[in-house]
């Protein structure tokens, strides 16, 4: 029976937190860091928080607000996690620096006297820009739009309202969920990560956010979170507004996802006396399955070349333009498992399927797993 047949659910607002560690939260991401360990911030932000949220309107939800205190004893709550900041800066040879800003988060809803997870809704935004000149000042000021700026669309209150329809409020704790698992390498992969000296722990998480907020993304489902340096067994450690980390636990996950990174590799396509024009290919794996039956559903392989247009003058961080092509593949995968196109098919997949094959195990991964996590 649907919420709309009694009164409004009642689900308190835990405002924005952090998840993870307290002592990773100024590395991991400095500017939350910023609102959450002072009082007086964090309030006022919450407070506009809680003001775009008691303008949506949905008779079935009734938000209250003022939670955050992990000493409280409130039942259903809804937060705002952010999980990492990542600020990247190139020169680009041409008098200004090409800029990605990009906040990694998710919309937790818990059970806070059972302290337990319900569901999440992992999400990406990033904000681009070309400044001439890059200081302390600019990156906080570029994070301060990313926070507080409603006007534009990657707005943290914007993407945190406009993905609340994926919520589902009448979810039971012991309902479906699906859970990306693990992410691995092939040797070329792993030799990659060495050349760059990229840290393999802090990679995988990267890794499996960008995958899973596409997952959620793309097809409107909540994925639960890859736990790895975030959890403690099977809890979830979450921060808000005191300094004590609140231990969630984890429901069980039904399906899960694990990922593969194939390896990169780079591919001149044409070049000029004065511009090149290389590929930054990526290659990755996914497989689908049912833990319950310890049955694989689906895996396949893709890879992806991130074209760009540069100055041979202008010395390019290769490492952040292959993050950037396995970002866009990831999203790429995700928008096929959704829906899949022929031309994509061809061009980026290795599949011993025919592309009627594939389109046919995708709708069966439909009715079969992400139609029953909504």
């Amino acid at each position: 029976m649907s919420l709309s047949a009694f009164a409004a659910e009642k689900v308190y607002f835990a405002g924005l937190s952090f998840i993870g560690d307290d002592k990773d939260m100024s590395s991991a991401a400095p500017y939350a860091a910023s609102i959450i360990r002072n009082k007086e911030a964090l309030a006022d932000y919450n407070k506009r928080l809680g003001e775009a949220l008691i303008g949506i309107e949905d008779d079935s939800v009734a938000y209250e607000l003022g939670l955050g205190n992990s000493k409280s004893g409130n039942a259903l709550a809804l937060s705002l996690a952010i999980t990492e900041e990542q600020f990247q800066a190139e020169n680009t040879g041409s008098g200004y620096y090409a800029v990605k800003a990009s906040t990694f988060g998710q919309i937790v809803l818990f059970d806070f006297t059972e302290k337990r997870i319900i569901s999440t809704i992992p999400f990406i935004t990033s904000y681009t820009d070309s400044p001439k000149k890059i200081d302390d000042d600019y990156r906080s000021g570029i994070y301060k739009t990313v926070y507080s700026d409603q006007s534009k669309t990657i707005n943290l209150i914007n993407v945190f309202i406009s993905r609340l329809a994926d919520v589902n409020f009448e979810k039971p704790f012991n309902s479906w969920n699906i859970k990306l698992r693990s992410v691995s390498y092939t040797s070329n992969a792993e030799k990659a990560l060495a050349k760059y000296g990229v840290d393999k722990d802090f990679f995988d998480v990267r890794v499996a956010s960008q995958f899973s907020s596409a997952m959620s993304k793309r097809l409107g489902v909540p994925v639960l979170p890859f736990t790895k340096g975030q959890a403690i067994g099977g809890a979830m450690a979450m921060r808000f507004e005191n300094a004590d980390a609140v231990e969630l636990e984890l429901p069980p996950a039904d399906y899960y996802v694990d990922l593969k990174l194939l390896g990169f590799n780079q591919k001149i396509l044409k070049e000029t006396t004065n511009m090149i024009y290389p590929s930054f290919i990526s290659g990755l794996r996914v497989s689908i399955g049912d833990v319950n039956f310890n049955e694989l559903l689906f895996s396949e392989k893709a890879q992806s070349g991130l074209v760009l247009s540069l100055s041979k003058k202008l010395e390019v961080n290769e490492w952040n333009e292959f993050k950037n092509s396995l970002t866009v593949l990831s999203d790429q995968f995700c928008s096929q498992l959704a829906k899949p196109e022929k031309s994509w098919f061809k061009e980026k997949m290795f599949s011993k399927k025919s592309f009627k094959k594939f389109k046919k195990s995708t709708k069966k991964l439909e009715k079969e797993v992400f139609d029953n996590l909504r």
